[in-house]
C-alpha cells in the first residue's frame, strides 16, 4: 500500500512538472537564414513562375508561429534603379555582388508566411539608399515588418511586448564587435520590452566557415566579429534569443543562460547568383518556443531544408541540416545545454530533462489505485488509470 502511494505521489509530481512546462504561455518563433528571391544582377536569374514555385514547394512549412523571421539579402527594385555598391573592377573580379530583386517578387514573402525581415546585412544597400528605402516601403505595403540598421521591429503578442534588434558589421550598423555599445543597446531595450530577440549578420563565409570559435573572424579583410562573445554579451545584457546569419552555411547552436543562440541558419531561399552547391544548399527552419514571462527557451524543432534547382527551398527527408547542426554543436560548444532527441526535436536541457525510459510498466500505470475508507466503511477505489504518466512522446508533440 505504502509503495503504491509513493509511486503515485512521484508520478503526480513528475506529471505536474511536465504540465507546467506544457501549459505556460509561449511565444512561437520560426526563423530562417538568407533569402534572395532572384536578381537582375550580377547575372539575371529569375524564377520562371514569378515566385509561385517557392510557395508550392515550401508554402506550409512556416505556418503556426507568432513570429516568422528571415534575413533579406538585397533590395527590391524597379526597372529604373541601378546597382550602387560595387566598383566596376570588383564586379569583373567577382569579388563584389549586388542583388536587385524585381519588386513583383516581394509578395512571395507574404505568401510564404514571413512577418518580419532583417535588413542589416551587406546586401541591403546594393542599390543604394533608394533601394534600401524602397524595400522598406514594399514590405510595409505587404504588412511585413522590417528591422533596419540601428533599428528594431516591434510585436505585441498576448500582451507580451517583443522587440527584434539588428546588429551587423557595416558602418551604418550597431557593430557586432562593439560589445560595450551592444550591451547598452540591449540594456535599454530590456527596460522597455518583455522579450528581446537579437538578429546579427556576422562571421566568415562559405563552406570553410562551418565551425565557430571564441575569436574575431575576418572575411574579405572585414572584421566580421567574435560571434560567441557577441551572443553571450547581448544575453548577459538582457536579450532572450539570438539569431545569426551571413556565413551562408549552418553553424552550431547553444543555450546560454536558458537563452537560445543559433550562430547561423544558412541559405534558405537564394535563387541564383549565390553558391548553393553541397553544404551551402543545406539549411533548416528553426522553430523555437520561448516562455513568455521569462523569454527562456523551452524546446523547438529543426526542419531540414535543401535548396533544389536554382535555389528553391524544399523539405529534406534525409534531415541533413538537423544532423549537421547536431554535429557542429557537439564539436564546437563545450556545454551547449541542448538535447537533440529523435529527428527534428531540440530541448533546453536546463529546463526539460525527459526520462529516457519508463519509470513503471504499462501494467503498473493502469492498475495503480488507492483504497479510501468511506462513511459507510465500504472500501472504495480511486482508480488512476486515466492519469497518464507523461512519457517522452507526450512532451515533444
Amino acid at each position: 500500500m505504502h509503495r503504491n502511494l509513493s509511486v503515485i505521489f512521484i508520478t503526480i509530481l513528475l506529471t505536474l512538472k511536465f504540465i507546467t512546462v506544457d501549459t505556460n504561455a509561449q511565444i512561437k518563433i520560426k526563423a530562417v537564414g538568407d533569402i534572395m528571391l532572384g536578381s537582375v544582377t550580377p547575372k539575371e536569374i529569375l524564377p520562371s513562375e514569378n515566385g509561385n514555385e517557392y510557395i508550392r514547394s515550401a508554402g506550409n512549412l512556416l505556418d503556426g508561429a507568432d513570429i516568422v523571421f528571415g534575413n533579406l539579402e538585397g533590395s527590391f527594385i524597379t526597372d529604373e534603379m541601378e546597382p550602387m555598391k560595387c566598383k566596376e573592377a570588383s564586379r569583373k573580379r567577382k569579388t563584389c555582388y549586388e542583388f536587385g530583386m524585381p519588386d513583383y517578387l516581394a509578395v512571395s514573402l507574404k505568401e510564404l508566411g514571413f512577418n518580419v525581415m532583417n535588413q542589416d546585412n551587406n546586401h541591403s544597400q546594393d542599390y543604394g539608399y533608394e533601394g534600401y528605402i524602397f524595400t522598406q516601403k514594399k514590405l510595409d505595403e505587404l504588412g511585413i515588418k522590417f528591422i533596419p540598421k540601428k533599428g528594431l521591429a516591434e510585436f505585441e503578442i498576448n500582451n507580451v511586448r517583443i522587440a527584434l534588434a539588428a546588429f551587423g558589421y557595416s558602418d551604418e550598423s550597431y557593430h557586432i564587435s562593439d560589445l560595450e555599445n551592444a550591451k547598452n543597446v540591449i540594456n535599454n531595450l530590456d527596460d522597455k520590452y518583455d522579450i528581446v530577440i537579437v538578429s546579427f549578420h556576422g562571421g566568415a563565409e562559405g563552406s570553410n566557415a562551418l565551425h565557430i570559435k571564441d575569436s574575431t573572424e575576418t572575411f574579405l579583410s572585414e572584421n566580421r566579429g567574435n560571434v560567441i562573445a557577441f551572443a553571450h554579451t547581448v544575453i548577459d545584457a538582457g536579450a532572450d534569443m539570438v539569431i545569426g546569419h551571413g556565413p551562408h552555411v549552418l553553424r552550431a547552436m547553444e543555450v546560454y543562460k536558458n537563452k537560445l543562440i543559433a550562430y547561423s541558419l544558412g541559405n534558405f531561399l537564394t535563387y541564383g547568383n549565390i553558391n548553393i552547391s553541397g553544404i551551402n544548399g543545406i539549411n533548416v527552419i528553426l522553430q523555437a518556443e520561448l516562455e513568455n514571462n521569462t523569454g527562456n527557451f523551452l524546446r523547438g524543432k529543426l526542419i531540414s531544408i535543401r535548396q533544389i534547382g536554382n535555389g528553391i527551398p524544399a523539405l529534406d527527408e534525409t534531415e541533413e541540416g538537423y544532423h549537421l547542426i547536431k554535429e557542429l554543436t557537439s564539436e564546437d560548444i563545450l556545454k551547449a545545454n541542448i538535447l537533440f532527441i529523435d529527428s527534428l526535436r531540440i530541448y533546453n536541457s536546463e529546463t526539460i530533462t525527459p526520462p529516457t525510459k519508463p519509470m513503471m510498466s504499462c501494467r503498473d500505470e493502469i492498475n495503480i489505485g488507492v483504497k479510501i475508507k468511506s462513511g459507510t466503511e465500504s472500501n472504495q477505489w480511486l482508480n488512476f488509470h486515466n492519469l497518464r504518466f507523461f512519457m517522452f512522446k507526450d512532451i515533444i508533440n
